[in-house]
């Protein structure tokens, strides 16, 4: 059984992606719920339950946007919905647009060729690394990296994250341990040659625009004679 922490245990480290992959969880949850109802059954506890998620989500990874937004009461609560779901998406969508841009300016492209050097290459460190006399945690922190960082080199844009994490911590294991360990030094720097030369050869990517200066949601408004609940349910269809 997924215990209450279990399920945020994936979420991303940046906030507003961490809210994206919620409020889509969230999102799934309500559309499941609501596709199993009659069609005349009501489905405000469902909306309600999204929107409340939602909310405490935001509060949660301070998403400014969203997060005051007050949540409205049963009767009135579709005269809300519209217009925060609207909001809601146009956030995430445009955190998941951005991410995206990120991933294509820190990574690059490699060809086959490119792709069978580097694992050549990285095939050599591991070796020297599995031979190495340094404790033991260490050489496992190490081979642990670098089969992250050999993962990325086989998808169809390898990002620069987990080379980096493995060239810093190489370096620093290298300078640490001594000579037996200089020949990596020369293969990483053969690796990031071939990187470099194949970043160098893509067009020049744009650089990303600072963020938008983000309008909060407007709070729902006072019901003066907002619609009665049974009005929704009589209705042929769920209004949202």
């Amino acid at each position: 059984m997924v215990s209450e922490f279990d399920k945020y245990a994936d979420l991303h480290d940046d906030d507003e992606l961490a809210f994206a992959q919620l409020v889509e969880q969230y999102q799934m949850v309500r559309d499941d719920n609501v596709n199993q109802l009659d069609r005349n059954e009501d489905g405000t506890q469902y909306i309600m339950e999204y929107m409340r998620n939602v909310l405490a989500a935001a509060d949660a990874l301070n998403i400014e946007t969203i997060k005051e937004y007050g949540m409205p009461s049963r009767g009135i609560i579709h005269d809300n919905y519209d217009n925060f779901e609207f909001e809601v998406q146009r956030f995430v969508t445009k955190v998941q647009i951005r991410a995206a841009r990120r991933v294509k300016v820190y990574s690059v492209s490699l060809d086959d060729d490119a792709k069978e050097r580097i694992h050549n290459l990285l095939n050599e460190i591991r070796g020297i690394i599995q031979g190495a006399d340094i404790e033991e945690r260490k050489k496992n922190s190490l081979l642990s990296k670098l089969a992250l960082f050999s993962a990325d080199v086989d998808r169809a844009r390898t990002r620069f994250d987990n080379a980096m994490l493995f060239l810093l911590d190489g370096a620093y294991v290298v300078k640490k341990y001594g000579e037996s360990l200089n020949p990596i030094n020369e293969l990483m720097k053969r690796v990031s040659e071939i990187m470099g030369t194949a970043k160098d050869a893509e067009p020049e990517t744009a650089q990303l625009p600072p963020p938008a200066e983000q309008k909060k949601l407007e709070p729902p408004k006072k019901q003066i004679e907002g619609p009665k609940y049974d009005d929704y349910s009589r209705s042929d269809d769920i209004p949202f």
